[in-house]
Parts: structure tokens; sequence; C-alpha cells
């Protein structure tokens, strides 16, 4: 896209605001900027259109357009220019929406906005600057690299000379060792066409050639001597019947671009991962909460809700792990600290009911037929591992299986015990994989789904079952299908898992002596520990902002203060240290969506009595404030 920025220092003041407008352009000129003011998009776009500047700093909300239109319109004209929201409530969803869309900063029309505004603006065109520099330090670098290559050309390059046929009339050394001859007289007298993919290339050179005269950097991929596939640069140009060319071996280089890329995909994840992560367990805290109120209030008449509540519970907690596996897979940690005995027969039972949904109900809706054969299955000593994790592979196989067969068909499960092996197979008789295809279904970012595949799942599957001391094996067929094995050790103890949370007692003649403030910025998770903590018997107060909190401490007197950690404008932290100047200070507990944080918040000595993360388990969380408040 067309750089159209011209000037690096001068700044467009979007804002309907008029009076503030003036104060803004203002106090960045006594800065030293070059500042322009419009009061509405359409004034934006123009004023950008015709006189491109630097920086645009852009309210949120104007009377006919939102900055983000404003952005996505100027992006249509084929103009990028780097912007700063402005806006007048600090809301983490607008943050997220606008960075998303490319914002270089978000300040709040608030407080110190004046006095931080300057510095921003400077800290953004500084941004900017470096960039600029290493663009140009790149193409510096690109320029000193076409010259060293000027000078190894004659070792490095293969130059041939062939006629319309494909009889190669001359080669040197270096094209002699590209195809993996001995000598040069060697590839002279072979044909180097008789596999069907040199056959091809050399018919798309030939035809370039007869049309243009000459061919520049034309990529191949050709099989060489050995059989081994290697990618080419080709350039030549014809004379009558003879070609004259050069050809590169870039095999290498672009495996290492590939390496790279995978790199750069790892740590997009790794961004991703980290920002999704508060707000998923957010919304998985919202499920679990309301599935266990319901286990609390439901009562033991109705096993079917009861049930179907526990399984809500214990995929929301895999849905944890996701997240924090996920976090694990980019940041390529391993650990086999929390590992328990594991009955692998439980497992696949789990995951065949979890993955139902798939192969049963959403299957007849659409008139397909599964058919999954458990017959297969037998009693096998334990394993070591986390089951979750364990679960998810076996789900995860469970629907490649179906995505092979779109029209229907059959999985057939088995398990054995086999030299301190437990050994898990899962077949299908779907489409089957090419071998090209099995060596390469392991590899990060690798999927037969086109863009509906991330390419994560097998590698993570992978990489699980790696962890747990274990292999995974592929064998297929095209046409016939597929057979997964998963090997894993038996586990030479035992070590039982953690026992679930003790029910939630009642002890509200006790707790109606401790009043609560609950502190979360997401309405419906102050609600239900609102709800919850009634129920318990403990004088509830819940707000949704840390402000409003700083109030109620001022005014009345807590037992606990029960707080988000990440919240917008005033922070967890920021209530931490609000509470170490009142008379009574109340004891402390944390909340968290950052599942990454929890263990190294527990370690930290900041005065909070206990950190719970999010989904809250209304058990543990029961037993904290229990302890905290000493209550018997």
């Amino acid at each position: 896209m067309e750089d159209k920025t011209n000037k690096p220092c001068s700044i467009l003041v979007v804002e309907d605001d008029e009076g503030l407008a003036r104060l803004i352009a203002k106090s960045l000129k006594n800065t030293g900027f070059d500042v322009g003011v419009v009061h509405n998009g359409v004034q934006a776009v123009d004023r950008v259109v015709n006189n491109p500047v630097g920086l645009m700093l852009l309210d949120y909300k104007l009377p006919d357009m939102s900055a983000k239109q404003i952005v996505d319109t100027l992006k249509e004209r084929k103009f990028e220019i780097p912007f700063i929201i402005m806006t007048g409530h600090g809301d983490e969803r607008v943050a997220v929406e606008m960075m998303k869309a490319g914002a270089r900063d978000y300040i709040v029309k608030q407080g110190e906005f004046f006095e931080l505004l300057p510095s921003v603006i400077k800290w953004v065109f500084e941004e900017l600057q470096s960039k600029m520099k290493l663009a140009q330090a790149n193409r510096a670098l690109e320029e000193s690299e076409k010259k060293y290559r000027s000078f190894v050309d004659n070792a490095l390059v293969g130059v041939y000379k062939a006629n319309l046929k494909g009889d190669i009339l001359y080669a040197n050394k270096a094209l002699t060792r590209i195809f993996g001859y001995k000598s040069p007289e060697e590839m002279m007298l072979d044909n180097i066409r008789q596999s069907p993919e040199n056959e091809k290339n050399w018919k798309i050179l030939i035809d370039k050639l007869q049309k243009s005269g000459e061919v520049k950097n034309l990529e191949v991929k050709v099989v060489t001597k050995t059989g081994q596939t290697i990618n080419l640069i080709l350039s030549g140009s014809l004379a009558g019947d003879v070609l004259t060319g050069m050809a590169i071996d870039i095999t290498e280089k672009r495996e290492f671009e590939r390496q790279l890329l995978q790199s750069e995909k790892l740590k997009a994840m790794g961004v991703m991962a980290a920002g999704i992560a508060h707000d998923f367990n957010n919304v998985l805290a919202i499920i679990q909460g309301n599935a266990q109120l319901l286990q609390i209030s439901g009562g033991d008449d109705n096993e079917e809700l009861l049930n179907g509540l526990r399984t809500i519970c214990r995929a929301v907690k895999d849905g944890t792990e996701t997240v924090r596996r996920m976090s694990e897979f980019t940041r390529m940690e391993k650990g086999t600290s929390k590992f328990v005995s594991v009955n692998m027969l439980e497992i696949v039972k789990q995951a065949v009911d979890f993955a139902r949904p798939k192969w049963k109900d959403l299957a007849h809706a659409s008139g397909v037929t599964y058919d999954l054969d458990l017959e297969g299955l037998n009693s096998v000593p334990d394993v070591l591992g986390k089951p979750s994790e364990l679960r998810d592979v076996i789900t995860n196989m469970i629907n490649n299986a179906l995505d092979a067969m779109p029209e229907g068909g059959r999985i057939s499960f088995r398990m054995w015990n086999e030299d301190n092996t437990v050994c898990t197979s899962i077949s299908d008789n779907g489409n089957g994989m090419s071998k090209e295809v099995q060596m390469s279904i392991f590899d990060p970012f690798y999927s037969t789904k086109g863009v509906e595949g991330s390419g994560l799942g097998m590698s993570v599957a992978y990489g699980i079952i790696e962890k747990h001391g274990g292999k995974i094996d592929v064998e297929s067929q095209v046409g016939k299908g597929t057979i997964f094995t998963i090997r894993l050790p038996i586990a030479v103890e035992t070590i039982h898992a953690e026992k679930s949370p003790e029910p939630v007692n009642d002890i509200s003649a006790r707790a109606s002596n401790y009043r609560v403030l609950v502190v979360d910025d997401v309405k419906e998770i102050s609600d239900l520990l609102n709800m919850f903590l009634n129920r318990q018997g403990y004088n509830v107060d819940s707000v949704e902002s840390g402000a409003e909190a700083i109030k109620m401490l001022e005014k009345e007197s807590y037992d606990l203060l029960l707080c988000d950690l990440g919240m917008p404008e005033i922070s967890g932290w920021d209530m931490i240290r609000a509470t170490e100047s009142l008379e009574r200070k109340p004891k402390i507990g944390l909340i968290t969506g950052w599942a990454d944080k929890i263990e190294s918040l527990k370690n930290e000595d900041m005065g909070v009595d206990f950190v719970v993360g999010k989904p809250i388990d209304f058990s543990i969380l029961s037993g904290h404030i229990k302890e905290a408040l000493i209550i018997e």
C-alpha cells in the first residue's frame, strides 16, 4: 500500500467539541507540533486525502462517523495514517477494538489528559521514526547482499546450455552439484526430464521463452538424480534453438523462511493467547458460576440435570486448561509436576461423550450417520498425566476422523497393554492421507483443512503426548482411512488426582457477622459472586468499578474485599494500595482472569490473603474466605 504520510511531525486533531479541540491544538502547538483541527469524519477524510499528515488524534465517537469508519474509509483510498484514539470513558472493549484496527495508542480524556498527551504523541512519533530507520537499514542490507552475491555468482550459480528437447549441452560444476551428478559429463548424458515434475517445469520454461525470448526468476521445484525435491530459481534466454541460462538452488533459503514463518506464527499465537485469556476466562467464569449455583440450589431430585451441570463444569475446567496450554505451547514450556494417575479407558469414554454433539446430534440433523465401535476398548493399567490434556488429544482425533468422513462412516477404538505401555488406537474409514501429508501432519500450522484449519490440533496433540513420555504414530492410505496410535508408559506409582473441593457447607449463621465488598467490572460475574455469598449468609455489597469501591470503603467498614485484578481506570493493584490508608483494613482476596499470573501472585508478598483464578470454583473460594476470616 502506498505510503502518503509526507509530514512526519504534523498532527490532525479530529474532535467534535470545538472548545476541547482548540485546547488540544494549543497544547500540542506549544510543544512544537504542526497541528490542524477538524470536527467531523467527512472533514477528516477530506483533509487527509488532500493534505496527508503524520498522525491523527481521533475522537472515538463523532457526529457523522466513528473513528473506525474514518480509518476504514482512508484505507479504502490507500491512505495508511497512524492514529491515536481519544475517548471520554476508559472502555477495555473499545481499546481492544481500536488496537486491532491499528491504533498506536489509546488515551482517556480525563484526569491528566493534557499532561499525558504530548508525551504519548512524542512516543508514537519516535516509534514511527524507529520503524522508518529500520526499513531504511533493511533496504541498505538488501543492497549490500546484492553486491555480495555478485562476487560469488560464479561459484554458487549453476550455468547451462540446452536445446528445446531438454538435452543438456553444457553444465558447470555448480549445476552438476545442484542436480546430484558426479561430473558435468554424467549430467549431459542423462535425461533430466524423466521425472513428471521436471517434464512439467521444462515445458513451462520453454513456453515462456518462446513467448518473450527470456525468463527471469522463475521459481520451480525439480527432482534431482537422487530423487530429492529442491527449489530452483531459473533465468535464461533463447537464441534460435539453444537455451542459455542460470539456476540458483534456494532450497535452504525456503526452508529457513518456513522455519522463520513458523517462529513468527508462534510469537503471534503467544500474543493472541495472552490477549484472549482474560476475556475467555471471564466468559468461562459466568458459565461455571451459574452451573454451580444451579447445582447448589437444584437439590438431588433431578439426576439428569445434575449430570448435565457436572458435564458443563468439567468442560469449563477443560476450557481453562486449553487457554493455559496454549500459552505453554507458544512459550514452548514443558512440565510434569502436576501429573496424576489416569485411567485411559475413562478418558476415551469421556472424549466420546464430549464429541457427541458432532458425531450424533449435528450429524443426524444433517442426515449423516457415524458408527462408533467401542468393542475394542479393554481395561488397562493407569498412566501418569493430565486428564484434561489427554482428553483433549482423544477428542481432537475423534473430530479429525469425523472431518475425514463428511458423508458418514465408522470410527473404531482399541486399547491394549504392550511392553509396559498402554496403547490406544483410533481408526476411521475416511479419505486417508498421502505419504507427504503423513510426514507433515504433526508440524505446527500444517493443516489439510484449508482456511478452516489452524494447523495446531495435531502439533499440540504431538507435544502433549511427548510431554507425557509417550509416542503418537499414524498409518494411512489414500481412500482407505487412517489409524492413529498413542502409546503411553504405565504409571510405576499411583498419584491420586486432587480431591474435588468439599461441598459448600451452610455457614450462614456465622457468615452473617461479616461484611464483604465485591468488585468486578463484568456485571455478570459481580452478580454471581453477590448471589453466592448472599446464599452463604454474608452481608454483601457489589460494585462494578474501582472508583465506586473506594468510595464504599471510605464510608463503610468491611471484613473482606473481593476484587478483580484487571479493571479499567482503577485496577486491583490500585485497590490494594487504597486499603493501606483505611483505619480498619479488610482482608483481601484477588480474582484474576490472567491464568499465567496466578502462581506468581501467590508467591508475592503484596498484603493479599488469597488469589483465585477465573473461572471461579465456589467451593475453593468459600474455603479461602473461611480461612481468611477464620470462620470455623
